[in-house]
């Protein structure tokens, strides 16, 4: 998990995920329409109702936190995202700096979910980690362009 499981338990990282995924269309709206099933979503009551939303959150929660387990593994790691980060290259329209939109969302998220056990410690380590994800991220997108034009 993003955090032990003494740090979340599933409601937890249920919210984490819903949350992060609020957050990210309320600050970044257009990102909506990318997504045949979420145009209709408008509010944040339709948001919190819909299944695909709660599954596509869940998606990628997990991506990150499949990045972050895989920090004890650096050649897993790299693969894996930027196996994920290649794959945004069939989405149409996708850019590569949406990768940096989840960012914001995602730790405010986890320190709205950790309340008090969100200490400056804890925003550095998530800041360093999540910024190192997107970066990887970003290059398994790049590199994804790179080797279909050569």
């Amino acid at each position: 998990m993003l955090m032990s499981d003494g740090d979340l338990n599933v409601s937890a990282s249920r919210k984490l995920n819903i949350l992060a995924m609020f957050i990210l269309f309320e600050e970044h709206a257009e990102l909506l329409s990318m997504f045949t099933k979420f145009k209709e979503l408008k509010t944040k009551e339709d948001q919190a109702n819909s299944l695909e939303l709660h599954e596509h959150a869940t998606t990628v929660m997990k991506t990150l936190d499949e990045g972050i387990k895989g920090l004890d593994n650096l050649d897993a790691f790299f693969e894996y995202l930027h196996h994920v980060g290649a794959s945004h290259r069939r989405i149409p329209g996708f850019k590569v700096d949406y990768f940096s939109k989840i960012e914001s969302p995602f730790l405010e998220a986890v320190k709205q979910t950790l309340g008090d056990r969100y200490t400056e410690n804890v925003e550095n380590i998530y800041n360093i980690t999540i910024k190192f994800i997107i970066k990887t991220l970003v290059e398994g997108f790049d590199n994804a362009n790179k080797s279909s034009t050569t």
